[in-house]
């Protein structure tokens, strides 16, 4: 059995090898196809929270007596450090899925005594550390990966609020 695991995983490499210089695009599905199926080695991830992030975007200033319709839309996504590309997919799988955030919304200046009505997002980021153990499936031989992750926030993902200011 562990030979023809060796075998095919021989022919699958050479393959690969041979592709990336004839159809670079194909060579680098078939690279997923093959890193998903998990043949030659399994994952552990495990993540530690460490602490809330923000990233907070002005979306419009309007001024007072006056109203504004606005469309926004923006991705809040996945962000990875000192991550190898071979096991990217793999951490990227335990995390949370990016989320697409659409605004549309009628903005209105402030009350007299202001000059002008700031509107902001708020995006909020899980922040913390994974770590990988990789194992490869025919020698046992287990590898460990670390790095930081930030992630979409379980809680108040996207916080709409404005400002008043004279």
């Amino acid at each position: 059995m562990k030979k023809i695991s060796l075998t095919l995983l021989i022919v699958c490499i050479s393959i690969t090898f041979l592709l990336n210089f004839t159809m670079p695009e194909f060579a680098g599905n078939m690279k997923d196809h093959i890193r998903s199926m998990n043949i030659l080695y399994s994952y552990s991830v495990t993540k530690t929270f460490s602490e809330q992030t923000q990233d907070t975007i002005e979306i419009a200033s309007v001024p007072s007596g006056k109203e504004e319709i606005r469309n926004v839309d923006f991705r809040s996504d996945v962000k990875l450090e000192d991550t190898p590309l071979n096991i990217k997919s793999v951490v990227k799988e335990s995390l949370k899925k990016p989320q697409d955030y659409t605004f549309k919304e009628k903005l209105t200046g402030p009350e007299k005594g202001f000059s002008f009505r700031k509107y902001y997002l708020t995006k909020n980021y899980d922040k913390g550390r994974y770590t990988v153990i990789r194992t490869n499936k025919i020698t046992g031989k287990e590898k460990v990966y670390v790095g930081t992750y930030h992630e979409p926030s379980a809680q108040d993902h996207i916080v709409e609020w404005s400002r008043d200011e004279k």
